[in-house]
């Protein structure tokens, strides 16, 4: 069996160091460059969820005055129904009192 002693776990390996070192460098020579891009996709990501609730919010103003102009139409519709069924009326009884006369 293969165990790992106790020094071996209280000393960092050479291979730890090296990682270590090697993420140095990377952050010099890229780290600003990283972190400049987080702060730019960070501020894109905020500015797209403002997007997003201001077409949301003005979707659901839109549909509530589409779902009103759609209740106008209905009540004018049927209004205009009810006036042409009561015409129509008025009409058949003029025409009932046409022989009379």
């Amino acid at each position: 069996m293969n165990a790992t002693s106790l020094d071996q776990l209280r000393t960092p390996q050479q291979g730890d160091r090296n990682d270590e070192k090697m993420e140095q460098i990377r952050d010099l020579l890229v780290g600003d460059v990283v972190r400049q891009t987080e702060r730019r996709l960070a501020a894109l990501e905020g500015r797209l969820n403002e997007l997003e609730h201001s077409v949301g919010s003005r979707l659901a103003a839109l549909h509530a005055r589409l779902e009103a102009l759609a209740g106008e139409v209905g009540a004018d519709r049927r209004a205009a129904f009810d006036e042409l069924a009561k015409s129509v009326l008025d009409l058949g009884e003029r025409i009932r009192k046409i022989p009379r006369e």
